[in-house]
């Protein structure tokens, strides 16, 4: 089990009364690395001291040094690199900014005015605010007057208004005030921006060079620097934790500075969109912000993809191809992952983001299992983007953030089971941030040795997923205005709104109900192998093999996403809408016509299921595609992971109790032995935190199938081998 064992962050180490003293400094260090491998972690994420003379002092990299030698040639430990001081990672520790200050993240702002026929508007250009984009004039009928002319070089506007309407105003800034760079628990500080290469190859330089150049010289295990560890980089195109002020701030900031309706920005931005798109974003600026005709949508989703391929082009590309280069894997997390309408504002596509990390990661800041069941979209969303792109692992930072933040109690049975559950989402390399000093010996040890069991009985099996479900990041893309809320309060549209719910409410539905399923994208749908012959959806990456496909409701979506989901059912595969109607959007086609015409064809297909509310869809998918599986009496309160071993053939099949009773359970399932073998009379059964092994009576049903009654504790987990 020691290749599966959690890992432990550590940031640092408490040198006590150490003083000067480099050498019982190392040996604190030997004694915390001991500490840590005798409670059953099998590895850390470290990094060099976040002090004052961040990645330039010598002491602090000859402890760093010190430490990963001790840790993988005298414990054999994983070592895993975090790559910020503190987070959001990119500033490396604000040597990125101070070296290349014209590398600072930049955000759009709206200045909005209405004017009267007549009114005398003047508008100067708002304190700590850069370089005026656009400005112009919309009345009331509609018409647009440019106003450039009448703005000075100071940016200050000076309009007397020939009728009535609203004079918008649109300006860049540095975001940092308001924005999770000076809002978070770690530290204010100015952040660069990830749609820049140059910005991230200097952050590179600064962050990822040093600690390669710092390991080469030393003599370790070969794969024992197993990856580098990124942190909540993001866009920064929101106000967010309004009132979460950090002790340290590295950067002063103005708390007099206007924030104003903001959306990402980058320079150069509206050059690259008249290249990829054919037309000029300017006049169109005031759409990121408000409106929901079918241009406002069209604009803001092709701004939205464009802003997503740049931050993958500049981080995670170049990022990748860095760690690749030197044998390591890239591997990390995003900031805030939980909510598809935050992906449009923080990120992008995780799909075409994600991919480029060699082990996608997650972080998961809850603990109560109910908590971590309500955001299961987050792992299952980065354990989907493994299986199309052929990635083995896939990472989860765990910690009770949350819990701690509200004051909630838990025990080592919920930080078990919480676990589990991502493990069954598609986990496998856990990375901690629990207090081991909080747990005894013997609950970290638990904790460890169970994570590790459960990992070890699926390593090297094959998924047996066989739903798809779409992830609609276009609809988010489409929906998302720029806003001067804080994020929790800021107003989503009612489809926008109506397409996350679905998102969520159809993974929660699909788990509680047993089903082996992966998300994709239109992207990864479009390199898949859509078979009339075999009437599946093939990953060429896995060659996994999808009976089903299933579409939440959505706001928007792509003329190609709609043919693709047509060639499904022209295939014969049964392919489950949500209430969709030939009213919504259809992007990437100038005729509306053309859109609503092939919503309508796809309906009128004998294999599409039209279904009016999440509970119908599953309805129709039981009757169409039962689970592999059958799970009979948890309430909804039982999860499920099941894998077949290439070789033999065999499942293992792991089920969680997320409840806080024990639940009296029956598993259902065709025999899957070889044909006119007779089914065995006892199913072996493991209690996944003790580890000991039972045998279960199998009854055999009508039609070759077997059936296994168990009662798995609660929050407790029994894997069973078929």
């Amino acid at each position: 089990m020691e290749n599966y064992r959690p890992l432990k962050i550590l940031h640092g180490y408490s040198f006590g009364e150490a003083g000067t003293d480099i050498g019982e400094k190392k040996r604190i260090i030997e004694k915390r690395i001991d500490d840590l491998r005798e409670k059953g972690y099998g590895g850390i994420v470290t990094n060099v001291n976040m002090d004052q003379n961040y990645l330039h002092d010598e002491e602090s990299w000859e402890l760093f040094r010190h430490a990963v030698q001790y840790a993988a040639n005298q414990r054999g430990m994983k070592i895993w690199i975090y790559d910020e001081k503190g987070y959001p990672s990119g500033s490396a520790g604000g040597l990125t900014l101070r070296e290349n200050p014209e590398y600072e993240c930049k955000g759009l702002v709206l200045v909005k005015k209405k004017a009267a026929a007549g009114e005398k508007i003047m508008i100067e250009k708002p304190r700590g605010h850069r370089a005026v984009q656009a400005v112009y004039f919309i009345d009331c009928s509609g018409k647009q007057s440019d106003l450039s002319a009448a703005t000075d070089a100071d940016g200050t506007l000076r309009y007397t208004a020939e009728a009535d309407g609203d004079v918008y105003y649109f300006v860049t800034k540095p975001l940092y005030e308001g924005t999770h760079a000076q809002h978070n628990t770690c530290a204010a500080r100015r952040y660069i921006s990830l749609t820049d290469a140059k910005a991230v190859g200097a952050f590179l330089e600064n962050t990822y060079r040093a600690y390669t150049d710092q390991l080469e010289a030393l003599r370790l295990p070969e794969g024992s620097i197993q990856a580098f560890f990124t942190d909540e980089p993001s866009l920064q195109a929101c106000y967010l934790n309004k009132g979460l002020d950090p002790a340290q701030v590295d950067d002063p900031f103005d708390p007099e500075l206007p924030l104003y309706p903001v959306v990402a920005w980058e320079n150069g931005l509206a050059r690259r969109y008249r290249e990829k798109y054919g037309e000029d974003l300017l006049p169109c600026l005031h759409f990121l912000f408000e409106g929901d005709s079918r241009r406002a949508k069209v604009t803001r989703y092709q701004f939205y993809t464009l802003i997503s391929d740049l931050y993958e082009d500049a981080f995670y590309r170049q990022i990748s191809e860095f760690c690749a280069e030197h044998g390591i894997a890239f591997s990390g997390h995003l900031l805030l992952e939980e909510n598809l309408l935050h992906h449009a504002i923080f990120e992008g596509n995780f799909f075409n983001l994600t991919r480029h990390m060699h082990i996608p990661g997650i972080d998961m800041l809850f603990t109560k299992p109910e908590s971590v069941l309500r955001f299961a979209e987050t792992p299952k969303l980065l354990s989907s983007v493994a299986a199309w792109y052929g990635r083995e692992h896939v990472m989860s930072e765990i910690s009770g953030h949350t819990e701690n933040a509200l004051r909630i109690p838990f025990d080592i049975n919920d930080m078990i089971c919480a676990q589990l559950i991502q493990f069954v989402l598609g986990v496998d390399i856990f990375n901690s941030y629990f207090d081991d000093g909080s747990l005894t010996q013997e609950e970290n040890r638990l904790l460890c040795d169970t994570v590790a069991r459960a990992c070890e009985e699926f390593a090297g099996k094959t998924s047996m997923a066989d739903v798809i479900l779409y992830y609609p990041i276009e609809s988010a893309q489409a929906s998302v205005k720029g806003s001067d809320q804080q994020l929790y309060e800021r107003p989503f549209d009612a489809d926008a709104a109506a397409c996350e719910e679905s998102w969520r409410g159809s993974i929660d539905l699909l788990l509680r109900h047993h089903y082996m399923f992966d998300c994709a994208d239109e992207t990864v749908l479009a390199g898949a192998d859509i078979s009339q012959e075999e009437c599946c959806v093939r990953n060429p990456a896995s060659g996994i093999r999808y009976h089903a496909l299933v579409v939440p409701r959505l706001a928007a979506v792509t003329l190609s996403a709609l043919e693709l989901f047509q060639k499904c059912a022209d295939c014969g595969i049964p392919v489950i809408v949500n209430d969709l109607s030939p009213a919504v959007t259809v992007l990437g086609t100038d005729s509306p016509e053309a859109g609503s015409n092939a919503v309508i064809r796809l309906l009128s297909s004998e294999n599409v299921t039209n279904a009016r509310s999440g509970e119908y869809a599953l309805k129709s998918l039981q009757y169409i595609l039962p689970p592999n599986i059958e799970l009979i009496g948890d309430e909804g309160q039982v999860v499920a992971l099941s894998k077949r071993d290439p070789d033999s053939g065999k499942i293992s099949y792991i089920a969680v109790n997320t409840s806080n009773v024990s639940r009296k359970v029956a598993l259902v399932l065709d025999y899957p032995g070889p044909f006119g073998t007779k089914p065995p009379a006892a199913i072996p059964c493991m209690d996944a935190k003790s580890g000991i092994w039972m045998e279960l009576p199998a009854a055999l049903l009508p039609e070759d199938r077997i059936s296994v009654q168990a009662e798995i504790p609660a929050l407790g987990a029994y894997i069973f081998r078929f």
